[in-house]
């Protein structure tokens, strides 16, 4: 019966592809850290200490809009900013720095933070009370269901890319020589142009794909009362 309440759906349907995007890409980032950076895995989890600061502090700001601000825009803007975090690992190369991974993290952590609260309260604003723990709790497993099938999903497209852009490369390029040395070092860089062309291809589809999401936070439409006092309830 939850699911023929249109703000409800469209509350469970934004949730569900930020965390589709969200766990997909970032379970890409060590991955790419210790492949092409020659990062250790240690080295690599602490890229993610910044972002769980940023999550942490942003979180709480979002929930004292709850009341105050429609919901949806909360939710919209905090879609919006998160795709834009995601598309900027697009530009990731074998060059980059830890910078240039953190910041990304960290702006795509503070958009999804300042979220967080408001998709919670619409949920348990639009159910009657005595079943807001059931609303709760599916909101809670559309996030992990998402992120299960985002991983699948991103990790699947980026093997697929990486077929595609080495037949692709390999076709445009001409290495000019007969010894073996420059021939096995013309295959690499063809191999490590195309993973990190993938790379970038997963980026940009998970920032798409989020960034269209963002506006169906636009048809949640909630009374800003019932929706306060939902979340002070839930907390």
């Amino acid at each position: 019966k939850f699911f023929k309440i249109p703000a409800f759906v469209n509350a469970l349907s934004n949730n569900f592809l930020v965390f589709m995007c969200l766990m997909g890409a970032i379970f890409l980032v060590p991955v790419f850290a210790q492949t092409f950076l020659g990062y250790t895995a240690t080295e690599s989890g602490y890229l993610f200490i910044p972002m769980a600061f940023a999550m942490l502090a942003a979180a709480p700001l979002g929930g004292s809009l709850v009341g105050k601000v429609q919901p949806r825009y909360v939710i919209f803007f905090s879609t919006l900013g998160a795709a834009f975090g995601i598309y900027l690992f697009s530009y990731i190369d074998p060059k980059s720095s830890s910078l240039d991974l953190i910041i990304p993290l960290a702006v795509m952590a503070t958009l999804l933070g300042g979220g967080m609260a408001q998709r919670t309260a619409i949920v348990a604003a639009v159910v009657p009370e005595n079943e807001i723990g059931i609303a709760s709790a599916i909101l809670a497993l559309v996030r992990n269901i998402a992120g299960a099938f985002g991983i699948a999903l991103f990790g699947t497209l980026l093997n697929s890319s990486i077929k595609d852009n080495v037949l692709s490369i390999a076709s445009h390029s001409v290495i000019r020589s007969q010894d073996p040395m420059v021939i096995h070092q013309g295959i690499a860089l063809i191999e490590l142009k195309a993973q990190v062309a993938a790379y970038a291809t997963v980026f940009e589809t998970a920032g798409i794909i989020l960034f269209l999401g963002s506006f169906l936070a636009l048809f949640m439409v909630v009374d800003m009362k019932k929706a306060a006092g939902a979340h002070v309830h839930v907390e």
